[in-house]
């Protein structure tokens, strides 16, 4: 599933996503659109046709682990359900994103016929009498009656539809009556699988007091970039334990050091831990243009009117002083140089700093 996610619905900036995903990974889509820890509701926009109109174009705000179940939910319907599912969509352009994952709950509450045309299900209805018409029917005239006019005769009353190869008579569906709880892990731990053997391997979460350092490990959930797999659990327990202490803002800082700075795995999040005090971070500039736009605001006289700047220039500026201060534009936002202040008026220091963020990078490219 595709969809579109803001933080609200008069925000630009946004990022498509593709579902289902792990809650690691829906944690890291809330924190690059730029939203707080307060809660997982975003403004959604799905890019799929069977999703009523409404939801595709208007959008709507809930929560992406809700959508995210929908997806999981959809993704595991056979051919014949998600046929049905669609025709209940079709009529129920009303449905809100609780009752369309409602929907896949319910789906042995109509029949569904693997049939592609009026002839086709002719056929179906003659076969099992599913109409006066054909019961009452002598059996030596069966072989006379129109079988596509048959179909269309059931068709029409029974309300249904043609889907994806299906018959799918869905007009008197109703929503089950039931309460979808979904869990939502912390956002600040490692997931890791473990095992003597993949067959038996099981789900640890990180930090952990136990010693884990004997067991084989088969895949890995992080709450951090750069670390896609995990050879030394010890180490990654320490990061673990560190990064538990970390509220949001910092953990979200933290990303964002590790992504400007190229810090990789373990011992890389090790490094970007011990400076993390030494780093800024603006989650709502996203651009060079809105970094400008931003950072003259804050240095011309109060109440200079920043309109009559052009998005070039303000593009120009914005690079420019990323550049002089050796900030960073990353998924998180705009993280500072080491040492430095985002904001702060340019200083001939400044140069030295750079030098420092970049001996820096270079360092971690060299771990």
């Amino acid at each position: 599933m595709r969809a579109r996610i803001r933080r609200r619905y008069d925000d630009k900036y946004g990022i498509t996503v593709h579902l289902p995903a792990e809650p690691m990974e829906l944690y890291d889509m809330l924190d690059r659109i730029g939203t707080d820890n307060g809660h997982s509701n975003v403004y959604i926009n799905i890019e799929e046709e069977y999703i009523p109109r409404i939801m595709r174009e208007g959008g709507f705000y809930d929560d992406i682990f809700k959508l995210n179940l929908l997806a999981v939910r959809v993704g595991e319907l056979p051919p014949a359900d998600r046929a049905g599912f669609t025709a209940v969509l079709v009529d129920h352009e009303e449905y809100n994103l609780d009752d369309v994952i409602l929907v896949t709950y319910g789906l042995d509450a109509y029949p569904v016929y693997p049939c592609k045309s009026y002839a086709e299900l002719g056929e179906i209805v003659i076969d099992n009498e599913m109409i006066p018409e054909v019961e009452n029917c002598p059996d030596e005239l069966i072989d006379y009656l129109s079988i596509e006019y048959i179909g269309k005769l059931a068709a029409e009353r029974f309300k249904g539809m043609f889907v994806d190869g299906y018959y799918c008579e869905t007009a008197d569906f109703t929503l089950p009556d039931m309460k979808i709880t979904i869990r939502k892990p912390e956002r600040n731990r490692f997931q890791l699988l473990l095992g003597t053997d993949e067959k038996t391997a099981q789900w640890y979460t990180l930090p952990c007091r136990n010693d884990l350092s004997d067991l084989n490990i088969y895949d890995i959930r992080s709450p951090l970039p750069n670390i896609k797999r995990a050879e030394d659990i010890t180490k990654l327990n320490e990061v673990a334990e560190k990064i538990a202490g970390l509220d949001f803002d910092e953990l979200v800082k933290l990303k964002a050091v590790m992504e400007s700075n190229y810090y990789i795995g373990a011992g890389g999040a090790l490094k970007a831990l011990s400076k993390l005090d030494r780093y800024e971070l603006d989650r709502e500039a996203r651009s060079d243009t809105g970094y400008g736009m931003e950072y003259l605001r804050r240095q011309l006289p109060s109440g200079f009117d920043t309109g009559v700047l052009n998005s070039e220039y303000l593009n120009t500026v914005g690079s420019r002083i990323l550049d002089c201060k050796g900030a960073a534009l990353t998924s998180y936002g705009i993280v500072s140089g080491i040492g430095q202040e985002l904001y702060s008026a340019l200083t001939v220091s400044d140069e030295e700093a750079e030098d420092e963020e970049e001996n820096e990078k270079q360092e971690a490219e060299l771990s």
